[in-house]
């Protein structure tokens, strides 16, 4: 009995020090950040906020709309941030920033992504150095860089990224960080060819007068008018109708045809006054691979008589489309009527 005790003591000692070896081995695998774990005072930057120390993200994202009138922004391309110290600076603290090109081609392999660097003259880097002043932790200024939209027309490639990277300080008495030193502005661009304001005496070419041989198909289950024909039908009384949404329709035109917009009635739009409220369109050659052209909402479609109109930049070419669609009332979903005016 006393044999096995021992056995059983020596065991759980035994057990009891792998896990401890095995504990500490996990600890030194993990990466260290001076930001949160150092003796020295790091200068930062933490474009998440203050707070936020262990999710410091440092980006900004922005997106240019390319269409046939112009490029644009939804919001002015500006990325704008303090520097940050881990403790307050013993004497006040000047941090200079630069644009590091290379960057861009190891962020490229860590994160699977392909962002292109961004042509030279595109940014202006208005402020490139923030002083933090003496007992303080935070800059009294920012590092300001921006995009002027009369470069956006430049900016072809699907997506840039611009790295600002902390590259000098003034004097001694602090160091930067080496893993929080830099700020990432994202750009993406698109392409959008969906046009608000559109009448129907703008949209080009003539509505469809013959849909019967089509496919459509509906990412929902029809609860009302299960014919698909009725969207067709020339009666805005009739519909297909759904129970949820978003509803994504899709149509197989059986052969390419050259688009030139679109018509929808929403069911009881006159009556109750129930619209689209927002209308993504995509367009695809193939039916698996599928281009966004845009997205008309409410206020950009024209309602005329209850008809809702999506016009275009320009025309486009395809065999299938899609419309991801969302009605404005939470219970009366049906589609009364769907046109598409060809060239």
């Amino acid at each position: 009995m006393n044999k096995h005790i021992s056995l059983n003591i020596r065991f759980i000692i035994v057990s009891f020090l792998a896990v401890i070896v095995s504990v500490f081995q996990s600890c030194s695998d993990k990466e260290t950040f001076d930001v949160t774990g150092d003796t020295e005072t790091r200068i930062f930057i933490n474009s998440e906020g203050r707070n936020s120390l262990v999710n410091l993200k440092n980006s900004f994202t922005y997106t240019i709309q390319h269409t046939t009138e112009g490029s644009t922004s939804d919001v002015a391309i500006q990325a704008k941030f303090p520097v940050l110290s881990t403790k307050p600076v013993s004497s006040s603290v000047t941090v200079n920033a630069e644009v590091d090109n290379s960057l861009v081609t190891a962020y490229n392999a860590a994160n699977n992504v392909s962002y292109e660097r961004l042509p030279n003259g595109a940014v202006t880097l208005t402020k490139m150095s923030a002083t933090i002043d003496q007992g303080s932790s935070v800059s009294s200024d920012q590092i300001l860089v921006s995009i002027d939209q009369a470069k956006f027309a430049q900016l072809t490639a699907a997506a840039y990224l611009i790295p600002i990277k902390l590259s000098s300080i003034s004097n001694n008495s602090a160091k930067i960080s080496t893993n929080y030193q830099t700020a990432y502005i994202v750009i993406n661009t698109k392409e959008v060819i969906v046009k608000p304001s559109v009448p129907a005496t703008g949209m080009f070419g003539a509505l469809v007068t013959n849909y019967s041989t089509w496919g459509i198909t509906a990412s929902g289950t029809p609860t009302t008018g299960t014919l698909v024909t009725q969207m067709f039908d020339g009666n805005v009384s009739t519909r297909w109708g759904f129970a949820t949404h978003p509803l994504t329709i899709t149509a197989d035109m059986m052969e390419t045809k050259t688009i030139g917009g679109f018509r929808l009635f929403a069911y009881r739009a006159v009556t109750n006054g129930i619209t689209f409220s927002n209308v993504v369109v995509s367009v695809s050659d193939d039916g698996i691979n599928y281009k966004e052209l845009g997205t008309a909402t409410n206020a950009t479609m024209v309602n005329a008589s209850g008809y809702q109109y999506i016009g275009l930049y320009k025309t486009v070419q395809a065999r299938y489309f899609r419309l991801a669609v969302t009605w404005s009332s939470t219970s009366q979903r049906g589609i009364s009527e769907l046109g598409v005016y060809v060239q």
